[in-house]
C-alpha cells in the first residue's frame, strides 16, 4: 500500500509536465483583420459661399411734412395701407390760400393792363419821335415806363404762381415723379406702405417742420450686411480671374454679384429671395475689418419689412465640379484633416485632405496641391473608410466592405442661381 502511494506521487508531476509540454507545442491563434466600411467619392457641381448676418431696409423712406402752415381738416388715407404717388394724404385748410391766390391773380391782371397801356404809349412816342415832335427826355421817360410795366407783369406773375403753389400745398400728396425713366418712357407710379398719422384733424401744422406721417417702399428691398476683409479679398481674386484680357485695367467690383437672403425663422434659402449686389462701400472699416455691402431683393408679396434680421449667403466664384465624401469619414489630426483610404492590397493609408463647403451630410474635398499627388487629396477611384476608423491605423490590413457611394446632393445654391 505504501509502495502504491509513492508511485502515484511520482506519476502526478510527470503527467503535469507532459500536459504543459503538449500545450506549448500547439498551434498559435491567428488575429482577425479589422472590418471597415468603405465607399467611393462622388463628383458634383458645387459653389463656394460665405454666410453673413444683416438687416433689411427700404429703398425709399419718406417723411411726409407740411409745406404750408394751417389747420388739418381731412386725413383720407387708411393707416398702414398701400398708397401710390398722387394719392391725397392730408388736407390743410385752403381758404386763406385761396384768398391770397385770388389777390395775386388780380394784381397780375392789373400789371398786365398797365403793361398794355404803356406799350401803346410807347408806340405813339416812337411815331412822335420820328417827327421830332417830342424831346428826348419825354421819349426816354416813356421807354422807361414801358420797361417798368414789363417788370411789374413778371413780378405779379411770380407772385401769382407762388400763391398757386401754396394753394396746391394744402393738398398733401406723395407727388408723382413726372420725369421719364432711363428708356425714355414714363415710369409707373411708385407705391409704398404708409405709417400711422402723426397729426389728427383740427391740429395746427407748421410749414416744413411738422412730420405728418411716413411712407416706406416695399418692392424691392435693400439688404445691408458687412463682409469680412478675407472674404472680400477672395471675392476680388475670384472676380479678377474671370476678367477678360480685353479690359485688363478695369477695376473689379462686386456690384452685380448674386446674393441670397433668408429670414430668421427660415432654415433654407429659396428662389423668391435671390437678388444682386448694387453697392459696395468705398473703404474697409478698420475697427471691424469689414466692408458694407448692399443687396437688392424683390418683395412682390410685401412680406419683407424694413428692419428685419436676415441671413445673407454670398457666392464666391462660379460653379465647378468637386469631389465629395461623407462628413463622417473625416478625422482630425491636430490642425490637419485626414481620411483613411484602403488600397488595392486592402491596407489602410493615411491621406491628408483640404476641406471645402459642407453640403448636407457631404463635404467638398479640395484638389491636392501640385507636387503632392498620392499624399493629399482624393480621386474617384479611392476607397474611403466611413465606418470602423477607430480599429485601424496606417498600414494595417483590413477586411473592407464596399458600400454604394452617396447620391449627388445637387447643391441648392447652384439650382437657385440657375433659376434666378
Amino acid at each position: 500500500m505504501l509502495r502504491l502511494l509513492r508511485l502515484t506521487l511520482l506519476l502526478v508531476p510527470v503527467a503535469l509536465i507532459c500536459l504543459a509540454g503538449c500545450n506549448g507545442n500547439g498551434p498559435a491563434k491567428v488575429a482577425k483583420k479589422p472590418k471597415v466600411v468603405v465607399t467611393s467619392p462622388i463628383v458634383d457641381t458645387v459653389m463656394d459661399y460665405q454666410d453673413f448676418t444683416g438687416r433689411l431696409d427700404a429703398v425709399k423712406m419718406i417723411e411726409v411734412r407740411a409745406r404750408v402752415s394751417g389747420y388739418v381738416t381731412k386725413v383720407p388715407f387708411k393707416e398702414g395701407d398701400i398708397v401710390k404717388e398722387g394719392d391725397l394724404l392730408f388736407q390743410i385748410d385752403d381758404r386763406p390760400y385761396k384768398v391770397d391766390y385770388t389777390k395775386a391773380e388780380a394784381d397780375y391782371k392789373l400789371a398786365l393792363a398797365e403793361r398794355n397801356l404803356q406799350e401803346k404809349n410807347s408806340e405813339r412816342m416812337k411815331r412822335l419821335w420820328a417827327t421830332k415832335a417830342i424831346s428826348p427826355e419825354d421819349y426816354d421817360t416813356q421807354a422807361a415806363a414801358y420797361e417798368r410795366s414789363i417788370a411789374s407783369v413778371n413780378a405779379a406773375q411770380a407772385a401769382r404762381d407762388k400763391a398757386k403753389l401754396y394753394l396746391d400745398y394744402t393738398h398733401v400728396t406723395w407727388e408723382e415723379d413726372k420725369h421719364p425713366g432711363a428708356t425714355g418712357s414714363p415710369r409707373a407710379p411708385m407705391s409704398g406702405r404708409i405709417s400711422r398719422r402723426f397729426v389728427d384733424p383740427g391740429n395746427l401744422v407748421t410749414a416744413d417742420n411738422t412730420v405728418l406721417t411716413m411712407i416706406v417702399t416695399e418692392d424691392p428691398m435693400y439688404a445691408y450686411f458687412d463682409v469680412d476683409e478675407r472674404t472680400y479679398l477672395e471675392l476680388e481674386a475670384a472676380g479678377r480671374s474671370g476678367l477678360q484680357s480685353a479690359k485688363p485695367r478695369e477695376p473689379w467690383s462686386a456690384v452685380g454679384l448674386p446674393v441670397l437672403v433668408r429670414l430668421s425663422n427660415e432654415t433654407e434659402f429659396d428662389s423668391q429671395k435671390v437678388g444682386y449686389i448694387d453697392f459696395v462701400d468705398n473703404r474697409i472699416i478698420a475697427t471691424s475689418g469689414t466692408v458694407r455691402m448692399r443687396g437688392v431683393i424683390r418683395n412682390p408679396g410685401g412680406n419683407l419689412k424694413a428692419g428685419l434680421f436676415i441671413r445673407v449667403r454670398l457666392p464666391i466664384g462660379g460653379a465647378y465640379d468637386a469631389t465629395l465624401i461623407p462628413d463622417e469619414a473625416i478625422q482630425n489630426d491636430q490642425e490637419r484633416k485626414f481620411v483613411y483610404v484602403v488600397n488595392d492590397k486592402n491596407e489602410v493609408e493615411y491621406r491628408s485632405v483640404k476641406l471645402g463647403q459642407s453640403i448636407g451630410e457631404l463635404r467638398v474635398i479640395r484638389p491636392a496641391d501640385k507636387g503632392k499627388e498620392g499624399k493629399e487629396g482624393l480621386s474617384k477611384t479611392d476607397r474611403v473608410v466611413v465606418k470602423g476608423m477607430q480599429r485601424v491605423r496606417n498600414g494595417v490590413a483590413v477586411e473592407a466592405e464596399n458600400h454604394a457611394p452617396p447620391a449627388p446632393p445637387g447643391m441648392p445654391l447652384v439650382r437657385l442661381l440657375k433659376k434666378g
